[in-house]
């Protein structure tokens, strides 16, 4: 039978370094007071002995165990990554680790099961793309954990959100569409009740209204909820010449379609989507978007999270107050 190795301790790394325990105790847990010197040669001892961090004892002793939880309805969106890897930057800053969850596009809101699997982890906060569902607000405040709705308004639960002026984004996205001659507009969003996906088609149907124009009710989809060829079919049938799509990612969807069709962004139609994931993603600048200024808002997130964590609401002007969504213009409208 091969032997079972001694279990490092701090003690041994203590030794090993010539630091007292609680020098130790301070680097590993990210407290301060030590030099990056003192950091350095405890790492390496860690490194060498093959010492770990119990993270479970480490929360059980202090209450803490320096994790935010993030959560998501799925992870394909490239949106999500980029602002995670600038909030994640930003936790780590302060010593925090990350750890996701998503309901794996079950619905565009957080349920019990969801919760349960967070709650188990017991992290110091939560993060949350999605918005709770109605049964989960009074769960989730009762929990006592410091909770942040990112991208999405928090006034209607009584909770803290993070969000854009949405309105204002669909506004300009219409605007532009019409000011480069395009006239039968449809809107694609995602769910029909998620209330971010709602203002820009508002934002959308009053820019067209201002000009005489009205978003039809039959040239509205919600592509998560409808047949994707019919929606298709219909939108080439009823001659659509403008779209505005929910998000990036949805527009390239609706594009690859409509190619498949013999119509060209740009030549026979206009396509706006929302997020300029081609920032991220370092892409040849084709699609036409909304930017609601993806760093500064990730940062905003991270810094109201922190907030929080630090003991009180971080005190600074709302996103959507400070920030303004702008137009990027790429090849997919004239």
């Amino acid at each position: 039978m091969p032997e079972t190795k001694k279990k490092v301790t701090l003690k041994d790394i203590a030794e090993k370094t010539g630091l007292s325990v609680n020098t130790v105790s301070r680097v590993l847990n990210k407290k301060p007071y030590y030099t990056k010197e003192v950091e350095e040669k405890v790492n390496a001892a860690c490194k060498e002995l093959g010492y770990i961090v119990d993270m479970n004892a480490s929360g059980l002793r202090s209450g803490s165990t320096r994790t935010v939880a993030i959560l998501y309805d799925d992870l394909v969106n490239p949106f999500y990554a980029y602002t995670t890897d600038i909030i994640s930057k930003r936790f780590e800053e302060k010593g925090y680790n990350c750890i996701m969850f998503s309901n794996n596009d079950r619905s565009p809101y957080i349920d019990y099961e969801l919760m349960r699997s967070v709650m188990a982890r017991k992290p110091d906060g939560i993060l949350s793309f999605l918005e709770p569902a109605e049964d989960m607000v009074e769960f989730i405040k009762n929990s006592g954990i410091p909770f942040v709705i990112f991208g999405r308004d928090g006034a209607p639960y009584g909770m803290i959100g993070v969000d854009a002026d949405e309105e204002c984004g669909g506004r300009i996205a219409g605007e532009h569409l019409l000011s480069r001659g395009y006239r039968k507009i449809a809107y694609v969003g995602s769910w029909h009740d998620v209330k971010v996906c709602l203002d820009r088609q508002k934002g959308l149907a009053a820019a067209l209204a201002e000009n005489g124009k009205e978003l039809s009710p039959e040239h509205i989809f919600y592509i998560r909820e409808c047949d994707f060829a019919d929606m298709i079919e219909k939108i080439v049938r009823d001659g659509i010449d403008g779209i505005v799509c929910y998000n990036d990612v949805i527009a390239f969807v609706v594009s690859e379609a409509l190619e498949e069709r013999g119509l060209e962004a740009g030549l026979d139609y206009g396509v706006v989507g929302f997020d300029n994931i081609q920032q991220m993603l370092k892409m040849p600048r084709f699609l036409t978007t909304v930017d609601a200024g993806s760093q500064a808002f990730a940062e905003a997130g991270a810094n109201v999270m922190l907030g929080l964590l630090s003991g009180g609401e971080e005190q600074m002007p709302a996103f959507r107050d400070t920030h303004k969504p702008f137009l990027v213009k790429g090849r997919s409208t004239r």
